[in-house]
């Protein structure tokens, strides 16, 4: 019989696409309140439109405070090494890869396909 494994999930920090819904949902509730929505949320919504840009969006300002507090709090914890992890894993879109090299200090490696 085999071993108990620990599976870890983490989520990819806040992306610019996340970010940018952030901005159409404010937009839209002011909009349902009867009031005008700020410039800079209806230009951050507009960029929606650019479909391939959010399927593969890098982590936003506030995605790397996030990526830098749980690292610091992992690293302090000496997770990793306390819980034996012995493999890492991500999806290979750019914000997942960011999220684990700034919190875990790795990332999956690619092959020749992946290109």
């Amino acid at each position: 019989m085999s071993a108990l494994k620990t599976l870890y999930l983490i989520r990819h920090a806040e992306s610019l696409e996340n970010e940018r819904i952030g901005c159409l949902q404010r937009s839209l509730s002011n909009i349902g309140r009867l009031s005008l929505p700020r410039m800079s949320d209806l230009r951050r919504s507009v960029e929606l439109i650019n479909v391939p840009a959010q399927v593969d969006s890098d982590v936003s300002s506030v995605g790397w405070d996030q990526i830098k507090q749980v690292g610091d709090q992992l690293r302090a914890d000496d997770f990793l090494t306390k819980n034996n992890v012995q493999l890492v894993a991500h999806s290979p879109l750019l914000r997942a890869q960011q999220t684990s090299e700034g919190m875990l200090g790795c990332v999956s490696a690619t092959s020749s396909t992946d290109q």
